[in-house]
């Protein structure tokens, strides 16, 4: 059985049903399929199976939330794919986008069909000239092929290939042009390196359009239409409004259409069974996953945000929820820092989008942006609610009512010298995450907000992203639970996947061991179990041949093409591709290869033989210092460093009076300006960068000295406080922090 299916939103019902009418002409045989993606639509019934796409797409309702009515159609068609391509009898599956009409069978599709795997149809076939639209580079933009026709047949590589697209189109089926994306059309350009075989229609009897029918001849005789001479199949009216037939397309200016020509009398035609269907009632109908449930629009914006909050795992499963629009008018937690005012989720999306030179690090960037978020909310697409949110979070700020979360400690904090505040930290935690990463997770609010209740998420994102970025040492664990984390390689592997996303579970093992690894500075109890299967020696190649080297060459048909390894020189040939680049492909840092195979005198060999640019290593500190300042961002670094040692901790640099210097070995004081909240994973990431020091010091203004207590966690790695403008009568111990709190 063949299935032909279309997927529309009830604004496009007109437009589907004068599809199905002429599917149902020229393919009765055919079984025809409308799926919906905003509500049932019973005018359809009579001429097709109707399916919400709910029931055949599991993230359905989250991308309802983070994709608008074109990213939703689209991103559900390959799981439609999927779903038909996998029933018993079926043979084919052919999809059209719901503003074609099928004038004849669809012969060519399946000639097609019997050579070949997968049928697609080019945008262009010959060079498209001049500069009115569409040219070169919108088609470009717009992917090789157009994604209105896809037709394959039922095998299980064209089931691979659909759940691919299917995973691809879950985050990325969106209209982002400037990444390359182009809903879910950009992804097939990848589909002939997919298929054992394809079959581009090149012919414009299928998929004749605006964007191809420059130079055709069009005509319509006793047996109906052709192009070229040849019978059409069926035309795309992509971009007509049935209102203004004497239009092709609002999306091109290059065909004009003269009255009483065969094409002026198609788009009469097509106006007219349109209008027919309820063309005028369907178009306002509007789009069910356009507003919150309070009635409020929810703008692109909020769609991006929510997109991704998604892709790092927030789960919008119920839809356009009153929580939703809640969620989005929020304090964002990831943009949250210290004594500056929030920004909401909105926000801070409209600010990444355009910062229009607002520096979100410091107060006057802050207040800036706030006001121009509020000046300028019309073109910014902000409501008045999203505006009131924002404004409320300034005023809180203005007040000093600005909400802080509560400790996460648990515990009693660290009084001793702040010396030994690091070994503390690898003592075992009272309850919940160890203390190092506890640290952390006091002093950062986007830790706290992605990762409440996963205690082991938590755990694989300071192990991969923050020890890979020089921001926590995995050697400040308690020697207890990095011998529990020896023993559970699956939260390692998504430790791994966190600092390096994507990628096959082959590449994910081998970053685990080799990549992640290396960069994280996990001690060898972690690594060694990880790397014993592919440090074996090899029984066919002999040294410095391993096992990782030949897994990567049987992972790949085009290595054993080009290496086939049947001689020293064939694997040699291999060893120098490995080590100029081959093993960075695949997340392997050369370092941590087993000496024998770095030092062997082929690996060598090859290394010489290579050109190759200097490889980044982690370089030993040299310096030392007697006092390293600790700042928050590039524009006080700058102005502390013209006479002093600074660490800039939104960066991770270090700067000295004649520019950025390597990381210091050593400091006597360190002088933390950053707000207490913060002095915890600042401390921890100069640790993980190597330096150490003897004491430290709290250097705050006195708004912030009057606020602090016996429970501000900073004070467990400072040794005194000192008043910003360094007057001595502002020094305060730490066992006085009773004193600075009154």
């Amino acid at each position: 059985m063949d299935v032909i299916f279309t997927i529309v939103s009830r604004n496009y019902a007109a437009q589907a049903a004068t599809l199905m009418e002429s599917v149902a002409r020229a393919e009765p045989k055919a079984r025809r399929v409308v799926v919906t993606t905003d509500g049932p639509i019973p005018a359809l019934e009579a001429l097709a199976d109707i399916i919400d796409a709910a029931f055949l797409v599991k993230p359905y309702s989250s991308m309802s939330v983070y994709y608008d009515a074109l990213e939703l159609n689209t991103a559900v068609k390959p799981h439609v794919f999927r779903h038909f391509l996998t029933d018993a009898g079926v043979t084919s599956v052919t999809y059209l986008d719901p503003d074609i009409l099928v004038f004849r069978p669809l012969d060519r599709v399946r000639e097609g069909l019997a050579r070949a795997q997968l049928v697609l149809t080019p945008h262009l076939t010959r060079p498209i000239l001049g500069s009115a639209m569409p040219n070169d580079q919108v088609i470009l933009r717009s992917g090789s092929y157009n994604l209105g026709f896809c037709s394959a047949r039922a095998e299980p590589k064209t089931v691979e290939l659909m759940s691919w697209w299917a995973d691809r189109c879950e985050f990325d089926c969106r209209v982002d042009l400037k990444e390359g994306l182009f809903t879910d059309q950009r992804w097939m350009d990848l589909a002939p390196g997919f298929v054992d075989s394809l079959d581009v229609v090149r012919e414009p009897v299928l998929n004749l359009a605006y964007w191809n029918f420059e130079g055709r001849s069009l005509d319509c005789g006793a047996d109906g239409w052709t192009v070229d001479g040849q019978p059409l199949q069926f035309f795309h009216f992509s971009g007509f409004d049935p209102s203004r037939p004497e239009v092709l397309s609002k999306h091109q200016d290059r065909i004009r259409v003269i009255p009483d020509s065969p094409l002026a009398r198609l788009l009469g035609d097509y106006a007219a069974a349109m209008l027919r269907n309820g063309h005028e009632m369907s178009r306002a109908v509007p789009y069910a996953h356009l507003r919150f449930p309070s009635g409020r629009l929810i703008s692109g914006a909020m769609r991006r945000r929510a997109l991704r909050a998604a892709r790092d795992g927030k789960d919008f499963s119920d839809g356009l929820t009153d929580a939703v629009e809640a969620w989005v008018d929020a304090p964002d937690p990831e943009a949250a820092l210290p004594g500056l005012p929030d920004v909401t989720r909105t926000m801070e999306q409209v600010w990444r989008e355009d910062p229009s030179g607002f520096n979100l690090n410091v107060e006057a960037g802050r207040v800036g942006f706030h006001q121009y978020f509020t000046d300028h909310a019309r073109t910014l697409g902000a409501d008045a609610t999203a505006i009131s949110a924002a404004q409320g979070l300034l005023a809180n700020w203005r007040s000093g009512t600005r909400e802080v979360d509560a400790s996460v400690w648990g515990e009693a904090p660290w009084r001793g010298p702040a010396s030994g505040a690091m070994e503390w930290l690898r003592a075992p935690s009272v309850d919940g995450p160890p203390r190092a990463i506890k640290a952390l997770l006091a002093a950062r609010g986007d830790l706290r907000a992605r990762f409440a209740g996963d205690e082991a998420g938590l755990i694989a994102w300071c192990l991969g992203v923050e020890a890979a970025a020089g921001r926590f040492a995995p050697e400040l664990l308690a020697q207890s639970v990095i011998e529990d984390l020896g023993r559970n390689p699956g939260l390692l592997l998504s430790a791994a996947r966190l600092a390096e996303p994507g990628g096959s579970e082959f590449k994910r093992q081998l970053s685990a061991g080799f990549g992640v690894a290396a960069r994280a500075n996990w001690p060898a109890v972690l690594t060694e179990p990880l790397r014993a299967p592919f440090l074996k020696p090899t029984a066919a190649h002999p040294a410095p041949f391993i096992t990782l080297f030949l897994e990567i060459w049987e992972s790949r048909a085009d290595l054993k093409r080009l290496f086939p390894l049947r001689s020293a020189s064939e694997r040699f040939k291999f060893l120098r591709w490995l080590v100029g680049g081959g093993l960075a492909e695949y997340g392997v840092a050369f370092d941590a290869l087993p000496a024998a195979v770095r030092r062997h005198p082929l690996t060598h060999a090859a290394r010489m033989s290579v050109r190759q640019h200097p490889v980044a290593s982690k370089i030993p500190p040299k310096h030392h210092a007697d006092a390293l300042w600790v700042v928050e961002n590039s524009d006080v670094a700058r102005e502390i460093s013209a006479t002093r040692y600074v660490y800039e901790a939104t960066t991770g640099q270090f700067r000295g009076p004649r520019g950025p210097i390597l990381p210091l070995a050593y400091a006597t004081t360190v002088r933390f300006m950053t707000h207490p909240d913060l002095v915890p994973a600042d401390a921890i990431a100069l640790h993980s960068r190597g330096v150490r020091w003897k004491n430290a010091v709290g250097v705050w203004d006195r708004a912030i000295i009057s606020r602090l207590s016996v429970d501000t966690v900073g004070l467990s790695f400072v040794d005194e406080v000192w008043g910003s403008g360094g007057d001595p009568g502002l020094f305060r111990p730490v066992r006085q922090t009773a004193e600075i709190a009154k």
